[in-house]
C-alpha cells in the first residue's frame, strides 16, 4: 500500500518590521509597534503558556469558603457526639441500682445558699461540694422508682469521705421519716414487682457513721455495711439547756420575763438556774417519745438480726452505746464490715445510676408521657418558712412569705397551695402577717391552703396553721408550745459602774421602753396585761381555726411542746405524713373546689401533680447583688443604694453611678446638706 504525500513545509515567517535590529539580531522589537501576523511572544499566546494554579493555590484562594465549612462541619459533629452521649448517659438500662450519696446537707428542705460569689470562690479554690437535693425531688424520685421496671435496687453511700455540702445541715427526725417511709414503700413495691424481697437490692454502706440519725435512716436498707474502723453512736436521744441567769447577774443584768404559761420553757434559760418541775417533765416526755418512735422503726427494719425482742434489745444498747464496727457486727446493728469497693462488687453485674441524674431524666420522662397522652395535672405551690419567724424581707422574712403566698394565690395554674414550715416560732406580728395571708389566700381566692409541719413548727409556727384547710405533721414533728414568751432586760447602774461608764436619760413621754428603766408597780401591771392579752388571742385563734372549745385548748395549751402524734389525738394535727402527703392532700382540695364551682365534672379523677415553688426565684444579677450585700449585713438604705450602684456600674451607666456616689452636679444644686438619716433603721 503507498504511503501517502507528505505535506508542505509552511512558509517561514516575514521579517518584523520596524527600528532598531533585525533579524539577524535574533531580538525581537516590541509588539507594541509590531504589524502583520502575531509574534510568538503575543500576549494571547503568552497567557496560554502560563502554568495551571496549584492546589495549594486554589485552596488558598477559597479559604473563607472552606474555613466556614469546616467549622459548620465541626459544630454538627460536635452536637450530634454530644447529644449522643447524652443520649446514652440518659438512657436507664434494665436490671439497675441506683447509687445515692448522702452527705450533711446533702437533702434540705429548700435550698438556702444562694450566695453565688460564694460558690465562685470556692469552685475558684478547687472545692468540689456535694449536690444538694430538696426533700420533695428526693421523695418524688424514690416513689417514680418504684413503679420503675428499669429499677432493682438502690445502694447508699453515708460515707464522710464524701465531699461535704455548702450547707452542711444534717436531716431532722421528721425528714428521716418521710425518707423511711419512702425507702418501705420502694422496698414493699419490688418485692411484689420481682417475686420476693431476697431479689431487691437494698444496701447502706458507710465509712463511719457520724450521728445516730444517720444510723436511722441507713437501717431502713436491708443490708448495713460499715468499715471495720467505723463506729455507730447509739446513745438515745439528749437535750443540753444552758442557764445565763448568774452570769447576767454578775455583770449587773436582770431579766424581767413573763412565760404564759407554766410550760413556756423559753425564758428559763435567763430566769432560772434550772427548769421547773414542770418544764422538766414535758422535756423529758417529749425525749422519751420521740426515742421510743426511732427504737421501734429501727427493730422492726432490723428485727432479723437482733433477736426475739428487738425492742428491749435496743432499749439495753443505748445505754451501753457507742459501738466499735466489731461490737456493731456482734449487736446485730450491722450486717458486715467491708470496704467501698467490697459493696460495689455486690452490685457490679447490675446497671448503675445515680439518684440526683435519675430524677433529672425521669422528669423528663414524666413530663413527655403527660404531653403524648394528654393526662390532666393538678399544680400544688410550695411556700418554705424555714426558722426563726421574723419581720421585714431577707429568705424567710415575713414580707418574702406573704409574697410567695399572694404569687400563688394569682397564679391561675395553680390549683391550691402547700405552707412548708420548720420552725420554732418567732415574731407575734410577723406570725400574724403570715396567718392574715393565708386566710386571705382561702377566703379571697378560693385556694385551699394545707400546712406541713416538719422537724418543728412550735409557737408562732403553730400560730401561722391555725386556719389553714389542714395540717400534716409526722410523728417526730415537734409542736404545740401554744403560749407566749416575753423577755425584757434591765441593765442596772451596776453594769455601767463596773465598766466605767455614766448614763444620763431624758424623756418626754413615758420611760418604760428604756432597757435602762426597770419595770415596776403600774407599768409592770402594764406589761403582763399585754402578754395575757396575746395569749388570749392565741387561744382563741387555735379555738376558732381548729374547732375546738376553749377549754379543749387549754388543755393542750401553756406552752406544752409534744410529738407530732400526740398533736393527731389532741386535734392539733389532721393528718400523719410528710411534704409529699400534703402535697396530694392539698391537689385533691383544689380538685373538690373545681368540682364544687362546675368547671370540672364531679366524678373526674386526677393523678398526675405539678408542684411550683414560690416566691419565683429573683433574676441573677439581683440574687448577686443580694449574695454579696446581705440581707442583714447592712441597713436597707444602704443596701439599695449598694444595688442601684451595681446595676449602674453593669449597664455601663457612667454617669448615673457619679449620681449615686454624690458626684454629679445634680448633687450639689440643693446645697452640700442632704440628710438622709432618717431613712435608716436604727435599732
Amino acid at each position: 500500500m503507498a504511503s501517502p504525500p507528505t505535506p508542505p513545509s509552511p512558509p517561514p515567517p516575514p521579517p518584523i518590521s520596524g527600528t532598531g535590529g533585525g533579524p539577524e539580531s535574533g531580538q525581537p522589537r516590541s509588539n507594541t509597534h509590531a504589524s502583520g501576523p502575531l509574534s510568538p511572544h503575543s500576549p494571547e499566546e503568552s497567557t496560554k503558556k502560563l502554568p495551571r494554579p496549584t492546589l495549594l493555590r486554589r485552596t488558598w484562594a477559597h479559604r473563607g469558603k472552606i474555613t466556614f465549612g469546616l467549622f459548620l462541619a465541626y459544630t454538627g459533629a460536635n452536637f450530634y457526639y454530644n447529644w449522643r452521649k447524652k443520649k446514652i448517659l440518659d438512657t436507664i438500662p434494665p436490671n439497675t441500682v441506683l447509687h445515692w450519696r448522702i452527705t450533711d446537707g446533702s437533702i434540705v428542705e429548700t435550698d438556702t445558699d444562694t450566695g453565688y460569689h460564694q460558690k465562685i470562690l470556692r469552685a475558684a479554690n478547687g472545692d468540689s461540694p456535694s449536690p444538694v437535693t430538696s426533700l420533695i425531688d428526693v421523695v418524688t424520685a424514690l416513689k417514680h422508682a418504684k413503679d420503675d421496671p428499669r429499677i432493682v435496687g438502690i445502694m447508699a453511700n453515708f460515707s464522710s469521705a464524701n465531699n461535704k455540702t455548702q450547707q452542711n445541715k444534717t436531716l431532722g427526725l421528721a425528714q428521716i421519716q418521710e425518707l423511711r417511709g419512702a425507702i418501705q414503700e420502694f422496698k414493699e413495691a419490688k418485692a411484689k414487682a420481682l417475686g420476693g424481697e431476697d431479689k431487691v437490692s437494698l444496701v447502706a454502706y458507710t465509712d463511719s457513721f457520724d450521728t445516730q440519725t444517720q444510723y436511722y435512716l441507713a437501717s431502713a436498707f436491708d443490708k448495713v455495711y460499715m468499715q471495720p474502723s467505723g463506729s455507730i453512736p447509739l446513745v438515745g436521744l439528749s437535750s443540753t439547756v444552758p442557764f445565763f441567769k448568774t452570769l447576767l447577774n454578775r455583770f449587773g443584768i436582770q431579766v424581767r420575763a413573763e412565760a404564759r404559761k407554766e410550760y413556756k420553757s423559753m425564758v428559763s434559760t435567763f430566769t432560772e438556774t434550772e427548769l421547773p418541775l414542770p418544764q422538766k417533765q414535758n422535756l423529758f416526755d417529749l425525749l422519751k417519745s420521740l426515742n421510743a418512735q426511732i427504737l421501734a422503726e429501727v427493730a422492726k427494719s432490723r428485727q432479723k438480726v437482733l433477736g426475739s425482742d428487738p425492742i428491749e434489745k435496743l432499749n439495753h444498747l443505748i445505754q451501753v452505746g457507742p459501738f466499735m464496727g466489731s461490737e456493731a457486727k456482734e449487736e446485730g446493728l450491722v450486717d458486715g464490715l467491708l470496704y467501698k469497693r467490697d459493696c460495689g462488687n455486690m452490685v457490679k453485674g447490675n446497671g448503675a445510676f445515680g439518684l440526683a441524674h435519675y430524677m433529672r431524666v425521669k422528669a423528663k420522662e414524666h413530663k413527655k408521657r403527660l404531653a403524648a397522652t394528654g393526662e390532666a395535672s393538678l399544680v400544688v405551690g410550695i411556700v418554705y418558712l424555714i426558722g426563726g419567724i421574723k419581720r421585714g424581707g431577707g429568705q424567710f422574712g415575713a414580707n418574702t412569705i406573704v409574697k410567695g403566698i399572694r404569687e400563688a394565690a394569682n397564679d391561675p395554674t395553680v390549683d391550691a397551695v402547700v405552707l412548708r414550715i420548720d420552725s420554732g416560732g418567732g415574731d407575734v406580728v410577723a406570725s400574724d402577717t403570715i396567718a392574715d395571708a393565708i386566710r386571705w389566700c382561702q377566703d379571697v381566692k378560693n385556694k385551699p391552703v394545707v400546712v406541713s409541719f416538719g422537724n418543728m413548727s412550735a409557737s408562732g409556727g403553730y400560730y401561722v396553721s391555725t386556719h389553714a384547710k389542714a395540717i400534716v405533721a409526722q410523728p417526730t414533728t415537734i409542736t404545740g408550745s401554744i403560749g407566749v414568751a416575753a423577755i425584757r432586760p434591765y441593765i442596772t447602774p451596776e453594769f455601767f459602774k463596773m465598766i466605767g461608764i455614766s448614763v444620763e436619760q431624758f424623756f418626754t413621754g413615758s420611760p418604760d421602753n428604756s432597757f435602762l428603766t426597770d419595770l415596776e408597780g403600774a407599768a409592770l401591771t402594764r406589761y403582763k396585761r399585754q402578754v395575757d392579752a396575746i395569749y388570749s388571742d392565741f387561744v382563741k385563734r387555735v379555738a376558732d381555726g381548729r374547732k375546738l372549745t376553749l377549754d379543749q385548748v387549754e388543755s393542750v395549751a401553756g406552752g406544752r411542746i409534744m410529738n407530732g402524734k400526740d398533736a393527731l389525738k389532741a386535734g392539733l394535727v389532721d393528718k400523719l405524713g410528710g411534704l409529699s402527703q400534703a402535697v396530694r392532700l392539698a391537689g385533691d382540695y383544689g380538685l373538690e373546689v373545681h368540682k364544687a364551682s362546675g368547671k370540672i365534672p364531679s366524678n373526674l379523677q386526677v393523678e398526675n401533680i405539678v408542684v411550683k415553688t414560690f416566691p419565683r426565684p429573683k433574676p441573677l444579677m439581683k440574687q448577686l447583688v443580694e449574695s454579696m450585700v446581705g440581707d442583714e449585713a447592712v441597713d436597707m438604705y444602704a443596701k439599695e443604694k449598694i444595688q442601684s450602684m451595681m446595676v449602674r456600674l453593669w449597664t455601663g451607666d457612667m454617669m448615673g453611678l457619679l449620681y449615686e456616689l454624690g458626684l454629679s452636679e445634680s448633687s450639689f444644686q440643693h446645697g452640700p446638706q442632704q440628710l438622709e438619716i432618717e431613712e435608716l433603721r436604727i435599732q
